[in-house]
């Protein structure tokens, strides 16, 4: 097993500065996503049209502006992921390698090929849109379906089982944390915001805006939850020991390897 990245060192100053940058750098992504969708929306005539419906009301520096934070914002988010591969890393270090390959796929897919994505297609779109709609909407198909959708696809392959590897890993007491710590994921915390989105309606522009940011949401609610419940150092101390001092009933026993 590749061992990069586990030292046998819990290092819990060092993990709750990385949820801190999580929290952050969800913070900083839901504005930029936010500022991609703030605008009332009108309906397009194919589904990546309705994708970038927003698109003719949104300004210029809007979309570059909720790009670049985006782009910034995700990347960080990222690399924040390590505090909760490290926290699993010596009682699940398989889990923790598959996790760790999903936050690669994270970072090469996400900031990019992803979030940059959207904002280029929505400029795009907006642009041909004022010389000719039929022009429009088949730039727009050709540009999703042909290098957006292959993008989103393949993260979903990275992404998602880095959600199942972290609620198991949490709910199997296979972290410093206590069990009940596997509820602060991504995909419960993003149902406020797209509950919100319903509610306000999805062709509004701050129902727009809120729909367009849900998973930013869920990743501050993430990180947000991981930090508030952050063990002190002794749980740590504890959670280690029992890791070195096989017992019957230790975490040793629990140990996936």
């Amino acid at each position: 097993m590749n061992t990069i990245g586990i030292d046998h060192n819990l290092d819990r100053p060092r993990i709750k500065k990385l949820l801190a940058i999580g929290l952050f750098a969800s913070v900083l992504t839901g504005i930029g996503d936010f500022m991609l969708g703030y605008a009332d929306s009108a309906a397009g005539s194919s589904f990546a049209t309705n994708v970038v419906d927003s698109a003719p009301n949104l300004a210029d520096w809007q979309m570059i502006a909720g790009g670049l934070l985006g782009f910034f914002g995700i990347f960080l988010e990222g690399l924040s992921c390590f505090a909760i591969y490290r926290l699993m890393a010596d009682a699940a270090p398989k889990y923790a390698h598959l996790y760790r390959s999903g936050i690669f796929g994270y970072i090469w897919l996400a900031p990019v090929g992803c979030h940059m994505n959207v904002g280029v297609l929505n400029l795009a779109y907006k642009y041909l849109l004022q010389a000719d709609e039929t022009l429009a909407a088949k730039a727009a198909d050709l540009l999703f379906f042909s290098f957006s959708l292959p993008q989103y696809l393949l993260l979903i392959l990275f992404w998602l089982p880095m959600m199942i590897i972290q609620f198991k890993a949490f709910s199997k007491g296979l972290t410093p944390y206590p069990k009940k710590a596997k509820w602060f994921c991504v995909l419960i915390g993003a149902i406020p915001a797209l509950v919100m989105s319903v509610i306000l309606g999805p062709e509004t522009a701050i129902g727009a805006g809120i729909g367009t940011m849900f998973l930013s949401f869920g990743n501050a609610f993430m990180f947000g939850g991981l930090l508030w419940m952050i063990p002190d150092e002794d749980q740590f101390s504890a959670f280690e020991s029992a890791l070195q001092q096989p017992s019957e009933e230790g975490i040793t026993k629990r140990r996936i390897r």
